[in-house]
């Protein structure tokens, strides 16, 4: 029969048990356990000096914290031995090498799932960079999947598959994509909201890059247009992941692409590449003036398009018409044209 840690249920029954003024023998019998484990338990984890000598919460705190204390004592990777290790980890060698090699040159048995977990203590515990030096950087690696509840998250999102034949085929306005332009510092972006028939894009400068003042953003490019508003489509960024809270206030569904798939959103991709015309990599978007935003919002939306047969957005997502050359100086944005 194997030894089972007391869990936190347990030790809440036994503060009860206690508050009511049983005896440890007769706790031990109620919870199906051996009378020495209840001692062992009462001895390491109550505090004599205390109103209430023993408190579930606070047993719990420290069983946990001696089982911290005894796995590192217990590891097999340390001192000179986890210096080398960590070396070769980043000179590019995968576990497999370095758990051959030490055999090899030093005679020394170790595994290499055992460096495969020091890696993970090294990601999860003290969020190192151990696992940057794998191939692929870990991502692609069944160790280093997402959590139980990422994968719930991922479930619960609608994926390209379930997109409306008339937003796949571009047939009618109304299908949004959003993506951001990052500068080379600061903490903003730019949010780039584009209709995939149309191509009409909306701009709009966010201060800090985190999923509320994206969304509050996002609701403030759409929301002129929410009789004609029907989906949105963005990649997996952390800045896009509450999308349950977007969805009740735009009152339309919200899809993702697959992972690391950005032509499946190639429309707001080819409309970054626009941006960084004017705000290139090196830009502080931090520095960004107010009124750039919406001009160049506006210079994106008077440009003739090869692929709308050189009308522009705003001609084919309003259904108007516009005169372009006409005698006569033009600002339209950031831009001047002059015919003559």
């Amino acid at each position: 029969m194997t030894y089972q840690q007391l869990t936190l249920d347990e030790r809440y029954q036994i503060q009860a048990l206690l508050k009511c003024r049983q005896e440890p023998s007769g706790i031990a019998e109620q919870l199906g356990r051996h009378r020495s484990t209840l001692y062992r338990e009462l001895q390491r984890n109550s505090d004599s000096q205390a109103v209430a000598p023993y408190l579930a919460a606070r047993a719990q705190r420290r069983a946990r914290a001696r089982r911290v204390v005894k796995g590192a004592a217990s590891r097999k990777i340390h001192g000179k031995l986890k210096r080398l290790v960590e070396q070769k980890l980043r000179l590019s060698w995968s576990p497999e090498q370095i758990s051959g090699r030490l055999r090899l040159e030093l005679g020394v048995r170790i595994s290499h799932e055992t460096i495969y977990q020091h890696v993970l203590r090294d990601t999860h515990e003290r969020k190192g960079v151990l696992r940057y030096c794998l191939r692929f950087g870990g991502y692609k690696h069944h160790r280093f999947k997402k959590s139980r509840m990422a994968e719930r998250t991922r479930l619960r999102k609608n994926w390209l598959a379930q997109r409306p034949t008339a937003a796949n085929d571009r047939s009618e306005i109304g299908h949004w994509e959003r993506d951001c332009v990052l500068g080379k510092r600061g903490n903003s972006a730019l949010l780039t909201v584009i209709d995939r028939r149309s191509r009409y894009t909306r701009l709009r400068h966010v201060r800090r890059l985190n999923c509320r003042e994206v969304s509050d953003a996002t609701v403030d490019a759409l929301s002129p247009y929410r009789e004609i508003n029907k989906t949105i489509t963005n990649d997996n960024g952390m800045e896009f992941q509450r999308d349950e809270s977007l969805h009740r206030r735009l009152r339309i569904p919200i899809f993702f692409t697959e992972p690391a798939s950005p032509w499946q959103r190639g429309s707001v991709e080819n409309a970054n590449g626009l941006v960084r015309q004017y705000l290139p990599k090196s830009s502080n978007l931090d520095k960004l003036p107010r009124w750039s935003t919406l001009a160049l919002e506006e210079t994106l939306n008077y440009r003739p398009r090869k692929i709308l047969d050189f009308r522009t957005p705003h001609e084919v997502f309003f259904g108007s018409e516009l005169r372009l050359t006409s005698k006569r100086l033009m600002r339209l944005g950031l831009e001047f044209s002059k015919d003559v």
